[in-house]
């Protein structure tokens, strides 16, 4: 059995982690374990699960621009007394150059640099990154991304032929369409059964957007659509979404459930799954939301390639757009696909087959690297 460290900032729920996770849960464990090398000093959501599966959990210094000896040197002391990795599969964007460049000085043969997003950012920040990406080059061994729009942002258009796609592949038998749960979830969530239920599954993070989603309701409610909005996740920004749901009105139409062990049944409930955000890798959740059968209504700051099933419409930040356009699909009538779950295995989206390429390019790269 082989040991992959992989290096993140937590474990807690994001898309990058819950991708992550999806492929622990469904690689073969007796021959590739995960172990994490984490900067979050405090316990996260999903430790108790990865120790359960036979992963370790380590944590070093948080990385800073002022000062980012204490993490280097807390990597460099780590790998020295942990040589048995030899591969090590960096999370953290450009800041993927650091770890990724102590572990090449200590002899690490395998370096996995994994981008996950879309926006390098701008102004100063985005400068600091673009210079870590170009040292990024020169220190990783390996290159892989969650598609085209990531692998062009983070490395260039010249290594798209470099770059291995690892695509955020779900359990299809996890997130597939069943009525009886969609009647008993919406049932206990007292939702009406002839409302249109709209959801979010996000952290509530300025980039995520979730304001707009609320002047979108409101909107709806202008047009008197019968509509309500479901908000799965939590973070920084709840105390001022609730404020808003509340000047707004819309404290009946507006549900919070937080974080939740169950997205799936939570899934089945919704009609319609908006991603209003201002930027994106290759969101899981809208290909959870995909097998699921439902209609998607995303920003134009979503890559165009998370449109596996053809049920995604990409539309500018606009209220007034975005409210016309979910009007118009409520009073045709939602459907769901009942096509998407071969749709999506065959776009290369199913967990078991990933799950499995990845285990075999991690056996395969261990015999050829010295």
């Amino acid at each position: 059995m082989i040991r992959i460290l992989h290096i993140l900032h937590s474990m807690n729920r994001g898309g990058a982690e819950a991708m992550l996770m999806n492929y622990y849960r469904n690689i073969d464990r007796t021959r590739v374990q995960f172990d994490f090398l984490l900067t979050e000093q405090n316990r996260c959501q999903y430790e108790e699960e990865i120790e359960q599966m036979g992963g370790r959990v380590y944590r070093v210094p948080l990385l800073t621009f002022s000062n980012p000896f204490p993490y280097i040197n807390g990597v460099k002391n780590f790998l020295k007394e942990h040589s048995e990795y030899r591969i090590v599969h960096s999370h953290t964007s450009s800041k993927s150059a650091v770890p990724l460049w102590v572990a090449k000085r200590c002899g690490v043969p395998v370096r996995v640099c994994h981008a996950h997003s879309s926006n390098s950012g701008s102004g100063f920040e985005g400068g600091v990154r673009w210079a870590l990406g170009v040292w990024l080059k020169r220190v990783a061994t390996d290159f892989m991304s969650c598609g085209e729009g990531a692998t062009i942002c983070w490395y260039g258009k010249e290594y798209l032929n470099k770059t291995r796609f690892v695509p955020n592949a779900v359990d299809m038998d996890k997130y597939s369409f069943d009525a009886s749960v969609r009647n008993t979830k919406r049932a206990a969530l007292e939702l009406p059964t002839d409302a249109c239920v709209l959801g979010m599954v996000s952290r509530f993070h300025p980039v995520k957007n979730h304001l707009f989603a609320l002047d979108v309701l409101a909107a709806l409610k202008q047009r008197r659509c019968n509509a309500k909005l479901l908000f799965v996740g939590d973070g920084e920004l709840r105390q001022e979404i609730e404020k808003k749901t509340d000047v707004l009105g819309l404290h009946d139409d507006v549900i919070l459930v937080g974080l939740v062990n169950d997205v799936p049944n939570y899934l089945q409930a919704m009609d319609m799954v908006l991603m209003p955000s201002f930027n994106e890798g290759l969101p899981v959740s809208l290909v959870e939301a995909q097998v699921n059968g439902l209609y998607v209504v995303a920003s134009t700051g979503v890559p165009h390639e998370v449109d596996v099933t053809g049920n995604v419409t990409f539309l500018p930040l606009d209220v007034s757009v975005w409210a016309d356009c979910l009007a118009a699909k409520v009073a045709e009538g939602v459907k769901r696909d009942s096509e998407a779950v071969k749709k999506v295995r065959q776009a290369g989206y199913d967990i078991k087959i990933a799950s499995g390429k990845l285990e075999r390019w991690y056996m395969n790269v261990i015999k050829t690297r010295k």
